[in-house]
């Protein structure tokens, strides 16, 4: 294969690459208030948004993750994530955390937390959500240019005015210069469509371009490389595999924990959070989520998988001695593992292929880091910003601060990128920046929703607990460890997720212990929900069980009111395919111990049919249903945004423990005749 892009690859990145900018462009008349730059209106229908968080969440620097975990792991990560995801769908379904958050009808998480405890732990949670997450942002600029400097093969470095100039750096500047510009249009609104479109395009390249190295490859040229692994340390037996460090069951199993506990804590994507048109399609945007990444799922394992055949089987050894050597001339250790796959995929991928996958990886680019940059921007604006003026910003000042903010989030990611050297797994890094303010959020966050007796004075404790032992573990992850003390060893005990999961728990014991002792009245919890008397005039509310009801095994899918035929029909479907995967890993691993060894051809074929088979199914059956469903989404956003009442107030302010947005013009907002006073639970600081 070639291992230059010909006139037809670059024809394939940049039309559509062109339409999404002229998309961009076309949505600004849209944006006519503080909640359409940051919430784009409430408006998105689910598949526009199943659509648009997907393309948002399959980033390249996300897709550059899951090659290095695929790289280390393969198939055996993926056996045991199945016991994973029935949970994972159920919290989708039950609409846990999501659904209330919704019906507060906040704008950003701390404007919830302002409500629910008090405007200083908004600042202080604001903050450090926003000092977390450019923390976490801060490698994406960086992972994404030497993707294309690699798999290019351009130079290091580009000669511009007699100086010498990093080829990352112009890569860098330009893509971030390009996401700042689609933000600066439309703000969510643009997001929305832009990835919303981006999304449906990218669910048939994945299969397309999937197929394609399928073929290219075979399937049992992959299985017989995978089958090189020494004992120990086989990526297609889970039961071969005690050696695999960092991403094998026990990396698995914390990471379901702290799926549940930090439910939408980590605010990467916070404007989808409050996009949609009403909770319910927000909950099934979620679970529609779940049937589309199967399509991308499929691609990035055959891409690697295929990388790995190429470079290190029988039949491809003329093939593979290029990019081999181009892999062995990478100076550092850490970025000769990152680059493989793309280095090998540069000379594998034919003519077409080669450009389809550069253009759902700059459109992946683009999504993903919009959402990061939306996302960290406005919340330093809603959460540090708002709370501290005395006087309310006009909406056009508002959405100009807005902009100010994001522009400085990509100004801090190209100087950290440039700067920082990374020296472990991108998952890692993103776990462990990540604890810092998800180890204590999710206790905050769920005690805040779900129990009236949660006090300000125990989230205060549990945010402090939980942030320091996360920010802790950076230090001793870091090339500081181990401080020249000799009688520590080489390298730090807790990787990034192993630290997060013992923050989060102290969190939650301390959130616990803390309520216990400070609560003096409960919160009332009906009013900050918008439910019974204080429910939002024309506004349909469902009859919800209560949280705990509704995981006893005789309602798990008993559906509310909201649901359609439909809806019983996705959620219900995906929970049980998840769950009889789940029923067939825990199988297999009852009856391991009586089985001496496995047949030969056992893993192959389950893998055929769990990994190619069945992705490839659900891959086409979604691409015309998503695609059909979010072309419709997306005309209706656009109806909707032309009728929608817009409100100057619904800014993110926050009066006597409720939205400002919530009052009628003349203030007339519904009390009790003798209203259980909130500072029970906020009188403990």
């Amino acid at each position: 294969m070639p291992a230059t892009m010909h006139w037809v690859d670059w024809a394939i990145v940049i039309v559509p690459l062109l339409f999404v900018l002229a998309v961009a462009v076309y949505t600004r008349r849209y944006t006519r208030s503080v909640a359409d730059f940051l919430s784009a209106g409430r408006c998105a229908g689910r598949y526009l948004l199943a659509n648009a968080r997907g393309e948002s969440d399959s980033g390249l620097a996300n897709s550059m993750s899951q090659f290095e975990v695929i790289m280390v792991s393969a198939f055996m990560l993926s056996f045991w994530q199945k016991i994973q995801i029935p949970v994972t769908i159920l919290i989708g379904i039950s609409g846990f955390v999501l659904y209330r958050f919704r019906e507060t009808r906040a704008l950003t998480l701390a404007q919830f937390l302002e409500m629910r405890y008090s405007r200083s732990f908004r600042l202080f949670m604001g903050g450090l959500a926003f000092v977390a997450g450019i923390l976490n942002y801060g490698i994406f600029p960086a992972v994404s240019a030497r993707f294309f400097v690699y798999f290019l093969n351009l130079p290091a470095t580009v000669h511009v005015a007699r100086f010498d100039v990093p080829t990352s750096a112009l890569i860098m500047a330009a893509y971030l210069t390009a996401t700042v510009f689609m933000i600066f249009a439309g703000g969510q609104v643009t997001l929305i469509v832009a990835d919303g479109i981006q999304g449906i395009f990218s669910h048939l390249a994945y299969l397309v371009i999937a197929l394609t190295v399928l073929y290219l490859v075979g399937w049992s040229t992959m299985i017989a490389t995978l089958q090189q692994a020494p004992p120990g340390h086989s990526t297609l037996n889970p039961f071969d595999a005690k050696d695999v460090q960092d991403f094998n069951v026990w990396y698995v199993l914390m990471s379901l924990a702290i799926f549940v506990y930090r439910t939408m804590a980590h605010q990467n994507k916070q404007g989808f959070n409050s996009a949609a048109l009403t909770p319910h399609d927000f909950r099934m945007s979620g679970i529609l989520m779940e049937w589309r990444g199967y399509a991308r799922m499929f691609m990035l394992f055959m891409l690697a998988l295929g990388a790995l055949a190429y470079l290190k089987h029988p039949a491809f050894a003329q093939q593979a001695g290029a990019p081999s050597d181009a892999i062995a001339h990478i100076g550092d250790a850490y970025l000769k593992k990152q680059m493989t796959v793309p280095v090998a995929l540069r000379y594998l991928l034919p003519v077409g292929i080669k450009g389809l996958f550069v253009s759902i990886m700059v459109m992946g680019m683009l999504a993903g880091d919009a959402g990061h940059l939306h996302s960290w921007g406005s919340i330093f604006v809603q959460d540090v910003v708002v709370p501290l003026q005395r006087r309310p910003m006009s909406p056009h000042t508002h959405i100009w601060v807005l902009r100010g903010a994001v522009s400085f989030v990509a100004l801090f990611a190209f100087a950290f990128s440039m700067l920082f050297t990374q020296t472990q797994y991108i998952r890692l890094w993103w776990d462990a920046t990540a604890g810092i303010f998800v180890g204590g959020a999710g206790a905050a966050i769920i005690g805040g929703l779900y129990w009236r007796y949660g006090t300000t004075a125990a989230a205060w404790v549990a945010m402090i607990a939980g942030s320091t032992l996360a920010f802790t573990g950076i230090i001793c992850n870091s090339p500081l460890w181990p401080f020249g003390i000799g009688a520590l060893p080489a390298k730090f005990w807790l990787n990034g997720q192993q630290v997060t999961f013992w923050a989060a728990n102290t969190a939650v014991v301390s959130y616990v212990i803390v309520s216990l002792a400070t609560c003096r009245e409960p919160f009332n919890l009906e009013r900050m929900l918008h439910r019974g008397q204080y429910a939002i005039a024309g506004e349909k509310k469902a009859t919800v069980l209560p949280w705990r009801e509704r995981f006893r095994p005789k309602n798990l899918l008993k559906f509310n009111e909201d649901f359609t035929f439909a809806d019983k029909l996705a959620a219900g479907g995906i929970f049980w395919w998840s769950l009889l995967l789940a029923f067939v890993t825990i199988g297999c691993a009852i009856a391991n111990p009586f089985i001496q060894s496995w047949p030969t051809s056992f893993w192959p074929t389950y893998w055929f049919v769990v990994g190619v088979a069945v992705p490839v199914v659900i891959g086409v059956g979604t691409f015309f249903w998503f695609g059909i469903g979010g072309v419709r989404d997306i005309f209706a956003f656009f109806r909707a945004l032309h009728t929608v009442q817009r409100d100057d107030r619904d800014d993110g302010r926050v009066t006597k423990g409720h939205n400002l947005a919530d009052e009628s013009p003349k203030g007339a907002f519904p009390v009790l005749e003798k209203e259980p006073a909130a500072s029970g639970a906020k009188s403990s600081t």
